[in-house]
């Protein structure tokens, strides 16, 4: 995890599922930073907004002094930050792990990396930076996950799987074994994907059909 306090950019439900597994590893959490000047100076518990990512007094922190965490909702606007932090402040995001999540190799994680409740992570799947992997999810063995990848609670992702880069996976899905799903692509929740699904389309449906 991180021996860093740790700043989480973004106030949000998600910010509050990254804030409790930080909490929960015993992780001290230095604020978060929002750029909605209505949240700035309020409390999220007993966690304060301490203000915007303008604020050079507590971005100048990350990764000198503290961690940092992107728990923005919308997925193009946490890789142009977590891009401007990378670039910024020289410094990856640091993983939130919930400890009931079980990873049967941590060096197969790499940055940035949500994992949460009661997930498992299965001997030679491998994830890639700033994945969201929501809780119950089950990657299977030598599965491959790229980067900015998001797979929703309760999904099964099977055997020698591949998901590209930024592709989404919506919760209670299953992708059975050695399905490739493309770049960009988006599965429905609830979908079956018995076939390879090209980069940017979309599918749904048991089995998941072309929307």
């Amino acid at each position: 995890m991180t021996s860093l306090p740790v700043i989480i950019i973004g106030v949000n439900s998600f910010a509050l599922e990254v804030a409790s597994i930080f909490q929960k590893n015993e992780v001290v959490i230095y604020g978060f930073l929002d750029d909605d000047p209505k949240k700035k100076d309020t409390q999220i518990g007993e966690i304060p907004v301490l203000g915007s990512t303008e604020d050079e007094s507590y971005w100048s922190l990350i990764g000198k002094n503290c961690g940092v965490f992107v728990a923005l909702e919308n997925p193009t606007e946490r890789k142009k930050m977590i891009e401007t932090i990378i670039e910024d402040r020289q410094v990856k995001p640091v993983n939130a792990i919930h400890p009931s999540a079980i990873i049967s190799d941590i060096k197969n994680l790499a940055y940035g990396v949500y994992v949460g409740a009661g997930a498992i992570i299965q001997p030679e799947a491998k994830l890639g930076d700033h994945c969201i992997v929501g809780a119950g999810v089950i990657v299977e063995t030598g599965a491959i996950i790229e980067d900015f990848v998001q797979i929703g609670a309760g999904s099964v992702i099977g055997k020698e799987c591949k998901l590209d880069t930024n592709c989404y996976i919506g919760i209670q899905s299953t992708i059975v074994g050695s399905i490739k799903i493309g770049k960009g692509a988006t599965v429905g929740a609830g979908s079956v994907v018995i076939e390879h699904v090209a980069a940017s389309k979309r599918v749904f449906g048991n089995p998941a059909k072309l929307m």
